[in-house]
């Protein structure tokens, strides 16, 4: 998905305080004889994003605001310490605010500012992440949002191409400064990858991408800038090898701030141990569905016998394409059908091959930013495999047709894609700015079990796809609760992977290495059975009243809110009873 999530190489706010930002909300005295009038809060909101992503501007980028092109923030420790300052000014402006005299599009306004400034000094003065996650400097350095569209002609580009990179060395300098001795050993593992990556991206994948930049001295500049920023990351990589002598195995947050981690960053105010409960309670209905699915298929194979024979079934390598578009326009064409929900345009991604300098996932969606006043492409991207492997590695690479069929789903119709057009005819530039991790991949979770559940197949082999990917997300979030609050080992997290969510050997060793330093992939689940609440809770009162459930009108208030936290939206489409998220 094209936002930055918690816990996933995100960028956090790094601002000085600004002239601009407005006052925090006072009393008014009487008599008050030439007093500036008090901001109102849609003037309040938008001027402290508008400070938000002056310092976050690689935030405003890839929501295509290109005032913000070229820009890093100040990641030095004046910086981080000038970010604290303004975040908590910034909150407390926002607390004024009674919730109570707000519409409820305000209060989810007020809550995605609040979860996101929160978050900001969540990460630096909880996590600590500036001093312990080498990952935190280096996961901000994509130029891709640069050279993936051509929102601007070619030589504007690498104008803020050449100040980003430029800019790297000093960066680089700042982290190597910042981080301490000991850090956690799977951090220092990703940001290796990240930093060689990034290093090969800026010296071979750039270039090649912007390779009709006519000969001059705007190309020359160009090269140096990249060699330049590609020098600062192999720098860096030698200072995280060097670093791995001292590595610990101590990335655990430990109840406490796991709980505070999900209040902060998310709006979820739960218990961990009955929002585990909920968890383990949809993994075991999903493992029986699983049993009940295989059992339709062989009745007489084991369930993990006929899962990998429901995944041997792929689509031919040179198809893979072909067939994911042939996926998009059935989904697209069934929620027409069944009026699930409102399309609010003809716009539609293209399904295409991810590009070479992109391919670090096997298939996601990357959308034109949704304040793009030209009018760009939004790609389905789906990665082939590496040429020069195997050709049984190629083939095992391929997704199997019925999981192709759920990640087409989740990225685009009715899942992430579908969402980013609702977010593009917001009013809202907050709610159109800003993401929450849980809503965003938990609409889009939600989207997998409810397109089966719509009926537009009964073919057991697809039940089967559905239930593999809920159970990956499934295991994901017990994993997260037990490796951060439980003291489980990664090891077991693993053996989860392996024989609950039937993952092959190498996706369950990358998914355990994972939840070491994204804990918040717990989202996909918890936002998921947040939503599957509400609509239960929705559905129970229209049954109550003796009218019919509205499954269209609900998708659509939901998406209205953007993607706002899912407590402000529950609160304001369940106003009875706003807090009973789970």
């Amino acid at each position: 998905m094209r936002r930055i999530a918690l816990g996933t190489f995100a960028t956090v706010l790094a601002c000085n305080p600004s002239p601009t930002a407005p006052p925090p909300v006072a009393p008014v005295s009487d008599p008050a004889p030439a007093q500036a009038e008090t901001p109102s809060f849609d003037q309040t909101a938008e001027a402290l994003l508008s400070q938000y992503l002056r310092s976050r501007p690689n935030a405003g980028v890839e929501v295509g605001l290109h005032e913000y092109d070229g820009a890093l923030p100040d990641f030095t420790a004046q910086g981080l310490a000038a970010t604290v300052e303004s975040t908590a000014s910034a909150i407390e402006t926002l607390e004024a605010f009674d919730p109570g005299a707000l519409d409820p599009h305000q209060r989810a306004e007020r809550a995605a500012l609040l979860t996101t400034l929160e978050e900001v000094r969540f990460r630096i003065e909880v996590l600590k992440e500036p001093q312990r996650n080498p990952m935190f400097y280096v996961g901000i350095l994509d130029l891709t949002p640069y050279i993936s569209r051509d929102y601007a002609p070619i030589e504007q580009r690498a104008e803020a191409i050449i100040s980003f990179a430029e800019a790297v060395p000093a960066h680089l300098t700042a982290a190597k400064a910042n981080l301490k001795s000991n850090l956690p050993r799977t951090f220092i593992q990703t940001a290796l990858i990240q930093a060689r990556g990034t290093a090969s991206f800026a010296r071979t994948d750039v270039p090649a991408a912007m390779k009709s930049l006519p000969e001059g001295p705007l190309a020359s500049r160009l090269a140096k800038a990249l060699e330049g920023m590609a020098t600062a990351l192999d720098g860096y990589a030698g200072y995280l090898e060097e670093a791995s002598g001292r590595a610990t195995d101590e990335f655990a947050l430990g109840p406490d701030v796991f709980g505070r981690m999900l209040q902060s960053t998310q709006g979820i105010d739960v218990e961990l141990g009955p929002l585990e409960a909920v968890i383990r309670a949809d993994l075991e209905r999903n493992l029986a569905a699983m049993k009940e699915a295989a059992a339709k298929i062989s009745p007489k194979k084991s369930t993990a016998a006929v899962i990998a024979k429901v995944q041997r079934d792929k689509p031919k390598l040179n198809r893979v394409l072909e067939e994911a578009t042939a996926q998009s326009v059935q989904m697209r064409a069934f929620l027409l059908e069944k009026d699930i929900v409102t399309i609010p345009s003809d716009d539609k991604a293209q399904v295409v091959e991810t590009p070479p300098f992109m391919r670090w996932n096997s298939a996601f969606l990357s959308s034109a930013g949704v304040f793009e006043t030209k009018a760009l492409p939004s790609f389905y991207y789906i990665s082939p495999p590496d040429p020069s492997w195997p050709k049984a590695k190629q083939r095992d690479y391929v997704p199997g047709r019925t999981d192709l069929l759920f990640i087409t789903i989740h990225e685009v119709w009715p899942g992430h894609f579908l969402h980013s057009l609702h977010l593009k005819k917001s009013d809202s530039k907050v709610l159109k700015a800003l993401w929450n991790y849980a809503t965003g991949e938990g609409w889009a979770h939600y989207t997998e079990e409810m397109m089966w559940d719509a009926g537009f197949t009964d073919d057991p082999a697809v039940h089967v796809g559905q239930l593999q990917n809920a159970l990956l997300r499934n295991v994901r979030s017990l994993c997260a609760i037990g490796l951060h609050t439980q003291g489980m080992t990664v090891e077991t997290c693993r053996q989860m992977f392996v024989e609950q969510a039937y993952q092959s050997e190498g996706n369950a060793e990358q998914e355990s290495r994972r939840g070491t330093f994204d804990p918040m992939y717990l989202a996909y689940t918890t936002g998921k059975l947040v939503i599957k609440k509400m609509r239960a809770d929705l559905e129970a009162k229209a049954e109550a009243e003796g009218k019919p459930f509205d499954a269209k009108a609900f998708h659509d208030e939901l998406l209205s809110y953007g993607a706002a936290p899912l407590s402000a939206i529950r609160a304001g489409m369940v106003p009875d009873a706003p807090d009973d998220l789970l």
